[in-house]
C-alpha cells in the first residue's frame, strides 16, 4: 500500500480507537524483536516504545552482510504477517531503496477499540557503499557546431 493511503487508513483508525496499553505494546515489541533477530536479515535490531500515537513501537535495524534493504523489506512483510496474525485488523506500508527500508504498520489489538502502530527503519549493511555509475562508453562526444549569422 502506498504511504499516503496508509496514513489515511491509520488516521481513520486512530479517530475510532485509543492506543493500546503497555502489555500489548511490549508483547508486540518483544515478538518483533525476536522475529527480526532470528530472521538473519539483520545484524542489529533495536526496538523501543514511544508515546507518539503514529509510532508506538519504533525500531532501527541494520541489514546483515549481503542483504540489501529492499531484500529485508520482503522479509519484513513476511515477519509482519506472522506477528499481526492474532490482531483484529492491520494495514501497513513498505518503502525500499538501496539505502533504506521503511516499514509502517497499524493494527487493532482486539474488539475493545485499542490500536498499536509500528515504524521501523533498516539501513544497509555496515561498510556498504552504493555502486558507482560507469560512464557510458558507447557515446562519442563532438564539439557542437558554431552558431553563425548568415550575412547574405
Amino acid at each position: 500500500m502506498d504511504l499516503a493511503s496508509f496514513h489515511t487508513l491509520r488516521t481513520a483508525m486512530q479517530h475510532n480507537a485509543v492506543p493500546a496499553g503497555e502489555l500489548p505494546a511490549a508483547t508486540l515489541q518483544r515478538g518483533l524483536t525476536d522475529a527480526l533477530s532470528a530472521s538473519r536479515l539483520f545484524d542489529r535490531v533495536e526496538l523501543g516504545r514511544t508515546d507518539d500515537p503514529d509510532q508506538l513501537v519504533i525500531g532501527l535495524c541494520r541489514c546483515a552482510d549481503g542483504v540489501m534493504p529492499w531484500e529485508a523489506g520482503v522479509g519484513m512483510e513476511r515477519i509482519w504477517r506472522h506477528a499481526s496474525a492474532a490482531l483484529s485488523w492491520e494495514s501497513h506500508s513498505l518503502a525500499c531503496t538501496d539505502r533504506l527500508m521503511e516499514f509502517e504498520a497499524a493494527a487493532t489489538v482486539d474488539g475493545s477499540g485499542h490500536y498499536l502502530t509500528v515504524h521501523l527503519l533498516a539501513e544497509p549493511p555496515g561498510g556498504w557503499t552504493p555502486p558507482q555509475a560507469e560512464p557510458d562508453r558507447g557515446v562519442l562526444s563532438a564539439p557542437a557546431p558554431k552558431a553563425g549569422v548568415d550575412q547574405r
